[in-house]
C-alpha cells in the first residue's frame, strides 16, 4: 500500500513537472487568408474570456499638416453605423456583454479591441467583420464623432500656431540634444509628426467624403492583422474567421509601414553623469545589436540573474540599496541591457563599484551553477508562471508575431529558443556583449561633497554674474573719468522703460544660451570627438561642467550685451556732468553743453538717442554740444526734463 502511494505521488509530481515545462507558445497558430489578412490565434481552455483585436496598417506617420488627425477620426467613425443599436458598435458590443471595448491610433497602426464571454465568441467575430467592412455612416455620425474627438484632443486657439512656430524655430537653432540612438548606433532621427494644433484645427473641417476616402484606401484585409486569444474551439474559430473575414473581397496597396534601419555600434562607451538630481540612481550595462533573438534572451537571462545576485549582496546582506532590477530598452535593433539600483550618498559609489566588479567577474567566467540557476530562475519567472487572462495570452501572440515579422523565425517559439541556450552560449554572449567599448553607464547623484552643493554652486555663479556686471560698468566709468557718490547726484531720470530693458535682457539671455550650447558642442566635438564629453565625466571632475557651462554663457552674454545694444537705462545728473548709464556709460561734461531744446521725434535720430521706450513717437530733448555733437534724450515729459537741465546749467 505504501509503495502504491509513493508511486502515485511520484506520478503526480512528474505530471505536474511536465505541465510546468510545457511550451506556453506552442498553441499560437498563424494563417494567412486568401485575401491577404494575417491571423494569429491562441486557444486556452483555462481562460475565462475571448479577446479579439484587429490592427490596421495606417496611422499618423503618413499624415501631413493638412491631414493630421484623420486616422484618429476614421477610428472613431468606424465604430459608427446607423443600423446597429445606439448607432455605435462600442455600446452595442457592451450591451451584449463585451468588455474592454476600445480603439487606438498610433504612428503606424490603428487598432480595435474587445473581450467577451466564450459563448459569444462567434458573434464577436461576425460583429467585428461587419463593423470593419460593412459601413453605413451618415453626416450626423460624423458630426457626433468629430465633437467627441474634439473633446479628447482639445480645442484650437489662436495662440497655438505662433507658440508652436516659436518652439520649432528655437529647436532648429539649438545645438543637437544628447541622443544615444543617433550618436552611438547611427540611427537617423525620426520624422517629426505635425503639431497637435493641426489635428485640433483639421478635425473641425474634415468632410465625410475625406474620412470615407481614407477608410476606403487603407481598410482592406491585406492591410490588417487579426489576433484572437482566450477560451474557444480552435477549429470552429478558424471556420468563423474564414466565413466572416475570409469572404471579404477588397484589395488595396496603400499602407503605413514602420521603417527599419541597420544600427552600428560606434565603439565608444556611453557614460552620462548628472549631479544635483535629488536622488541617487544608476544604470549599469551594455549596448548591443539585436541581430539574434537567442542572444537577446541570453542577455535578458543574465541581467535578471545579475540583478538578483546584486540584490542579495547590496540589500539583503549589506543594506546599501532598496532594490536592484534588470532593465532593457531600445529602438528597433539598437538595444541596451542593464541593471538599475539606488543608494544613499555615502554608499552609492560603493554600490556602483560592486556592480561593475560583479559584471567584470562574470565576463571573466561564471560558474556552471550560476548559469544554471540563472536559466532556471528565468524559466520559472517568464515561462512556467504564465497566467491565463486574455491580456497575457495576447502578449504570447505578440511575441510570436515579433519572431515571425521581425526575426524571420517561423518554425520555433520563444520557449524553443530559450531551451536551446547552453551555459557555453550564455557565457559567450555575455563576454561578447559586455566589452568595455560598448559599456553603458547612466548615473544620477543628489550630491558628492555635501548636501545642497549644486544649489550653493548656482548661487555663487549668480553672484559672480552680478559682480562681473557691476565691475564692467565701474571699470568703464574709471576709464572715462567719472566718479560720484549718491550725494553728488543733482537729479536722475529713467530714459528707457523697464519693459524695454526686460525685452533686451531676455533676448540677450536666449541668444547667449543658444550660442553657449553651440560653442561647448563644437569645442568638445573638436577636442574629444564627443560633443557631450563634459557629461561623461564622473564626480568630482564632473563638476567641471557646472563651471564651464555657466562661465561660457557669461562670457558670451556680456560680449553680446555690450556689443549688440546701445542701451541706456538712466540719466544721472551730477554737478559737472550728465552720465547715461546702461550696458555702457556715456558722460557729457557740463561745460560742453551749448543748448537744450525740445524737438519732435524723427527716425534718423535713433543712432544718437539716449534711451528707448515703446512710445517712440514722443518729443525728445536735444542737447547740442560746443564741438557740434548732438544727442537726443528720451523722457516721459521732454519739456520738464529741458527745464531741469536748463536750471542745472545755470
Amino acid at each position: 500500500m505504501m509503495k502504491t502511494v509513493i508511486l502515485w505521488l511520484m506520478l503526480c509530481y512528474v505530471t505536474v513537472l511536465a505541465a510546468q515545462t510545457e511550451d506556453p507558445f506552442k498553441n499560437v497558430a498563424y494563417m494567412k487568408l486568401d485575401n491577404g489578412m494575417q491571423v494569429y490565434m491562441l486557444s486556452d481552455p483555462k481562460a475565462e474570456k475571448v479577446q479579439l483585436e484587429v490592427d490596421v496598417g495606417v496611422g499618423y506617420d503618413n499624415e501631413t499638416d493638412n491631414t493630421y488627425g484623420i486616422s484618429h477620426l476614421v477610428e472613431h467613425v468606424v465604430f459608427r453605423d446607423a443600423r446597429v443599436p445606439h448607432r455605435d458598435y462600442l455600446d452595442y458590443i457592451q450591451d451584449e456583454g463585451g468588455t474592454d471595448v476600445n480603439g487606438f491610433t498610433k504612428r503606424y497602426e490603428t487598432g480595435y479591441v474587445a473581450a467577451i464571454a466564450p459563448s459569444k465568441a462567434d458573434w464577436l467575430v461576425k460583429t467585428f467583420a461587419q463593423m470593419l467592412f460593412d459601413k453605413n455612416v451618415t453626416q450626423e455620425d460624423l458630426r457626433v464623432e468629430k465633437q467627441a474627438l474634439q473633446t479628447e484632443i482639445g480645442e484650437p486657439h489662436w495662440y497655438h500656431r505662433p507658440l508652436y512656430a516659436l518652439k520649432h524655430f528655437l529647436q532648429s537653432i539649438m545645438a543637437p540634444r544628447d541622443d544615444i540612438y543617433r550618436q552611438d548606433f547611427g540611427l537617423p532621427k525620426k520624422k517629426e509628426l505635425p503639431d497637435r494644433y493641426h489635428a485640433q484645427q483639421n478635425n473641425r473641417r474634415f468632410t465625410l467624403n475625406e474620412v470615407m476616402q481614407r477608410y476606403t484606401t487603407y481598410y482592406y484585409p491585406a492591410n490588417m492583422k487579426l489576433f484572437i486569444a482566450g477560451k474557444f474551439d480552435a477549429e470552429r474559430m478558424r471556420e468563423q474567421i474564414l466565413r466572416y473575414f475570409g469572404s471579404i473581397d477588397k484589395n488595396g496597396s496603400a499602407r503605413v509601414v514602420e521603417p527599419h534601419f541597420t544600427p552600428k555600434l560606434n565603439g565608444r562607451p556611453y557614460r552620462r553623469f548628472y549631479e544635483g538630481t535629488g536622488d541617487n540612481y544608476a544604470y549599469i550595462g551594455t549596448k548591443y545589436l539585436l541581430d539574434d533573438y537567442r542572444k537577446y534572451l541570453a542577455l535578458s537571462v543574465y541581467t535578471r540573474s545579475l540583478a538578483q545576485r546584486l540584490q542579495q549582496q547590496l540589500r539583503n546582506k549589506d543594506g546599501k540599496t532598496y532594490t536592484v532590477s534588470d532593465n532593457s530598452f531600445g529602438s528597433d535593433r539598437a538595444q541596451v541591457a542593464c541593471i538599475g539600483f539606488d543608494g544613499l550618498s555615502e554608499v552609492f559609489s560603493d554600490n556602483i563599484k560592486a556592480a561593475e566588479a560583479m559584471i567584470s567577474s562574470d565576463v571573466e567566467g561564471m560558474s556552471v551553477q550560476t548559469i544554471q540557476n540563472a536559466l532556471k530562475q528565468y524559466d520559472d519567472a517568464y515561462y512556467r508562471s504564465i497566467e491565463h487572462d486574455t491580456d497575457t495570452l495576447m502578449g504570447l501572440i505578440s511575441m510570436q508575431q515579433y519572431l515571425r515579422e521581425e526575426q524571420n523565425i517561423t518554425e520555433r517559439t520563444s520557449y524553443d529558443i530559450f531551451k536551446s541556450i547552453t551555459p557555453e552560449f550564455l557565457q559567450k554572449s555575455v563576454r561578447e556583449a559586455f566589452m568595455p567599448q560598448n559599456g553603458y553607464k547612466f548615473v544620477y547623484r543628489d550630491y558628492y561633497f555635501f548636501p545642497m552643493e549644486t544649489l550653493l554652486l548656482s548661487l555663487l555663479v549668480l553672484a559672480l554674474f552680478v559682480a562681473v556686471y557691476i565691475m564692467l560698468i565701474r571699470r568703464e566709468m574709471r576709464q572715462k573719468g567719472i566718479a560720484f557718490t549718491h550725494r553728488d547726484i543733482v537729479f536722475q531720470r529713467r530714459v528707457s522703460s523697464r519693459f524695454t530693458g526686460f525685452i533686451i535682457i531676455t533676448f540677450t539671455i536666449i541668444v547667449a544660451l543658444i550660442l553657449s550650447d553651440w560653442v561647448i558642442y563644437f569645442a568638445f566635438k573638436w577636442l574629444t570627438g564627443d560633443p557631450y564629453y563634459l557629461k561623461s565625466i564622473d564626480v568630482p571632475w564632473g563638476y567641471l561642467f557646472s563651471l564651464i557651462d555657466p562661465l561660457t554663457y557669461m562670457l558670451i552674454f556680456f560680449l553680446l550685451y555690450r556689443t549688440l545694444w546701445r542701451y541706456y537705462a538712466k540719466l544721472i545728473v551730477i554737478d559737472d556732468a550728465i552720465v547715461a548709464v546702461g550696458n555702457h556709460v556715456l558722460p557729457i561734461r557740463k561745460e560742453m553743453v551749448e543748448r537744450v531744446e525740445v524737438v519732435p521725434f524723427k527716425e534718423r535720430q535713433y543712432s544718437r538717442t539716449i534711451g528707448t521706450m515703446l512710445r517712440f513717437y514722443k518729443p525728445l530733448v536735444k542737447l547740442t554740444l560746443k564741438d557740434g555733437s548732438v544727442y537726443f534724450i528720451r523722457s516721459t515729459n521732454a519739456q520738464h526734463l529741458k527745464e531741469d537741465l536748463e536750471k542745472w546749467l545755470r
